[in-house]
């Protein structure tokens, strides 16, 4: 355990023994609520904030991840307080070392009787071209040369364990990690994936936005998170650099009635392109105000056909790409 010298008498007394790889610290942070009981509001958000690799948020839950035994940079005017790993502070700037095997581990920010807590997840590792799958679980072959050579194209050496139950992990304030698996091999215990910070905050600002418009909803429908490079070209996709495949990229769509459409945003009792368009639109107008919790990435805009309803995807990748 490591905790901030303050803390350290009072961490005692509030940890609660239990066994699970999720278990939080209840006096600090209550037990995250499933996604329908949430309604996104200001009040997920927090009166200070964090950096974390780069990533700047007032999210009252917040995830990263790290390969074992790296470290996580986390600046904030805060208190830091985890049950693993270890925590040290010098100017402001947390550095959290990450245990040297792959899991789920909490840390908890605190400051004025306000808490942000992250998620880290220490990452199972993985050689592109040398490893074709983990565990049974098939993942493919990453392109090795990345796109325009940017960095965030490089192939990941890593990826989240997502054990029985962690599904139900909150990973934003109106988000959970099951919303983000990959589609093949359904029921494949375990199951591998990637979720990158800089998406959780653009869908969170989204659905924040949403709901100030008058589009309720709890949370987006995923149709389509993190994608494996098998998963991928199984479908039909011939891109090697799409998104989806670094786990920062999510289809979305508002269904607040459940019936497994989009929701006619724009009120003319019709399903169709258009209420994309108008999610889509709200999304440009999110990116254009609020560059802190919209880091430069994509806007797509997508038809009905057969198999699916209007959608729209968003990503993180780095730059700025509209089509549709």
């Amino acid at each position: 355990m490591t905790v901030h010298p303050v803390f350290a008498l009072i961490l005692a007394s509030l940890i609660q023994a239990n066994d699970s790889e999720t278990s939080t610290l209840s006096a600090i942070a209550s037990p995250a609520p499933v996604a329908s009981e949430l309604k996104a509001s200001s009040s997920m958000r927090v009166g200070f904030t964090i950096e974390v690799e780069g990533y700047r948020s007032d999210l009252s839950v917040f995830s990263t991840s790290v390969m074992p035994g790296g470290d996580v940079h986390i600046k904030a005017d805060a208190n830091l307080i985890s049950e693993t790993g270890d925590a040290r502070e010098e100017n402001g700037m947390w550095t959290w070392t990450a245990p040297d095997t792959p899991g789920h581990h909490e840390i908890f920010l605190t400051r004025n009787d306000e808490t942000i807590r992250l998620n880290v997840f220490v990452l199972t590792p993985f050689s592109n071209g040398q490893m074709d799958s983990i565990n049974g679980y098939r993942v493919g072959a990453y392109n090795p040369q990345p796109l325009r050579g940017l960095d965030n194209y490089l192939p990941p050496t890593g990826f989240i364990d997502m054990q029985p139950g962690m599904e139900d992990i909150q990973i934003a304030p109106n988000f959970k990690l099951g919303q983000f698996i990959c589609k093949q091999q359904p029921g494949h215990d375990p199951t591998y994936l990637l979720v990158e910070p800089g998406m959780l905050l653009k869908l969170q600002a989204l659905l924040e936005a949403a709901n100030e418009k008058g589009w309720e909803a709890d949370t987006f429908f995923i149709m389509s998170g993190f994608r494996t490079p098998f998963y991928n070209a199984a479908i039909g996709n011939t891109t090697t650099s799409s998104r989806h495949l670094f786990g920062d990229a999510s289809d979305i769509y508002i269904d607040h009635d459940r019936d497994g459409v989009m929701d006619d945003l724009n009120g003319d009792n019709k399903i169709t392109k258009a209420d994309a368009v108008a999610l889509a639109e709200l999304a440009r107008e999110v990116a254009e105000a609020d560059k802190t919790n919209w880091p430069s990435g994509g806007i797509g805009i997508y038809d009905a056909n057969a198999v699916h309803g209007p959608f729209v995807h968003i990503d993180a990748r780095g730059y700025p790409a509209r089509w549709g």
